[in-house]
C-alpha cells in the first residue's frame, strides 16, 4: 500500500514542541544535577519522554531506578511543564556536543560598557542617532 504525503497544518504540532524546548531547559530540575550531568530529553513520541544517556553502562541501571522514580518525574513535569507523559524509554544517545564560551571579562563594569558601546554603534549604524 502506497502511503499519500499529507500536509500538516503550520503550527499543529508546535505545543508540543513548545512543551519539549521548555522539558529541555527545565531538565536539571525535572532529573536532578547527578542525572542531568548523563542524560538528556531527546524526544516525547505519543506520550513516552525518550530520554538518551550516553553512559552505557548506565542504562541498565537507570531503567531499574525508572520504575521506581518515574511517578515521581512525571508529576513534576506535569505540574511544571504541563506535559502528561505516560512512560519512559531511556536509549543510548551521543553525548553533547561542548561549545566553548568566549573568556568573560571579569569585570562587569567594563563588560556594561562594551555593550552600551556596541548599542550605540548599532543606533548610528540604522541612523537612530548621530556619531
Amino acid at each position: 500500500m502506497k502511503r499519500s504525503l499529507r500536509l500538516v497544518p503550520i503550527g499543529a504540532r508546535l505545543p508540543n514542541q513548545k512543551a519539549e524546548a521548555r522539558l529541555r531547559q527545565a531538565w536539571r530540575f525535572v532529573v536532578g544535577p547527578a542525572l542531568a550531568d548523563r542524560t538528556k530529553p531527546l524526544r516525547v513520541e505519543r506520550d513516552v519522554l525518550v530520554m538518551g544517556c550516553w553512559e552505557l553502562t548506565r542504562i541498565g541501571t537507570l531503567r531499574e531506578a525508572a520504575v521506581a522514580v518515574w511517578p515521581q518525574v512525571r508529576e513534576r513535569i506535569r505540574r511544571a511543564l504541563g506535559l502528561n507523559l505516560m512512560g519512559l524509554q531511556i536509549v543510548p544517545c551521543d553525548p553533547p556536543v561542548e561549545t566553548r564560551e568566549p573568556p568573560k571579562d571579569p569585570d562587569p563594569l567594563r563588560r556594561a560598557l562594551r555593550l552600551l558601546e556596541a548599542r550605540r554603534q548599532e543606533r548610528i549604524r540604522l541612523g537612530l542617532e548621530s556619531d
